[in-house]
């Protein structure tokens, strides 16, 4: 027959066997209340929240282009307008899977005749968000320019035109034939 184990602790005697389910308890209890504490590590990340105030964006340029122009020499006081082609865009991860085939048919005489097929699979790379699974966002673009109208005090010397016209060109990269200049009424 076996012996069996066991401790004297203090006034007590404690046998090996029940040490260890003891132990084996509190471990079970440990592990289940763990779930319940918060985690710890890393804090999440903040997804930076993307623009798309479209009317917001097109007010912000007129804004400042009225105040370049109105510093350029020969303007004077501006009004000016921007409209916009279409909203913000954004460009989102994807992953892709290209598999090629090829198949040769060898016949008599050196005849060949060879087959391509190439088959191309994209899927978006999804990320846990507030919702559920989001696609990633790579990169938001803004919102292309459609046209600029400048009204300005000087809009009626061609030399302060070509200014105004070259100015809002380089500052916008767009081409000159979206830009119109005119006079300023009663000024």
């Amino acid at each position: 027959m076996k012996e069996k184990i066991v401790w004297k602790i203090g006034k007590y005697r404690v046998r090996l066997d029940t040490v260890v389910f003891v132990l084996g308890i509190a471990g079970i209890l440990l592990i289940g209340l763990s779930s319940l504490l918060p985690e710890r590590g890393e804090p999440p990340q903040e997804v930076p929240v993307l623009e798309t105030d479209t009317g917001a964006y097109a007010a912000r340029l007129e804004e400042r282009l009225q105040g370049i122009l109105q510093q350029t020499e020969g303007v004077g006081k501006a009004q000016v307008m921007v409209t916009l082609e279409n909203g913000y865009r954004q460009v989102y991860a994807k992953s892709e899977k290209v598999n090629n085939d090829i198949l040769e048919d060898i016949r008599a005489q050196d005849e060949k005749k060879t087959q391509e097929k190439q088959v191309t699979e994209q899927t978006y790379v999804l990320v846990d968000g507030a919702g559920g699974k989001v696609p990633l966002v790579t990169a938001q673009l803004e919102p292309e320019v459609k046209g600029v109208v400048v009204v300005c005090q000087g809009g009626d010397d061609p030399l302060v035109v070509r200014r105004v016209v070259e100015t809002v060109r380089v500052a916008l990269n767009i081409s000159s034939s979206r830009i119109s200049v005119s006079r300023l009424a009663g000024e």
